[in-house]
């Protein structure tokens, strides 16, 4: 429930970061604990993390082939070549 007196910018809200890769299965892997211990600096602190977070990934050759293309695509365009 939001706060009444707390700063409407600074009221927690629901957000999700997708994140698009091409990797093997170990840096798939290495990644993702990577990007826990981000979320979870102490692995071993009582309660809920200061900001609560859940995480899956999907591999791509599972999504529909527009999904996927569209995120080949968002890589290529994030991935310029140094020539560009």
């Amino acid at each position: 429930m939001p706060d009444p007196t707390q700063d409407p910018a600074e009221q927690p809200g629901l957000w999700q970061v997708q994140i698009a890769l091409i990797a093997t299965a170990a840096q798939h892997e290495e990644l993702m604990d990577r990007i826990s211990e981000i979320l979870r600096p102490d692995p071993g602190h009582e309660g809920p993390c200061p900001i609560r977070w859940g995480m899956h990934s999907v591999n791509g050759e599972s999504l529909p082939p527009r999904q996927r293309e569209a995120l080949l695509t968002e890589i290529e365009e994030t991935n310029w070549p140094e020539d560009h």
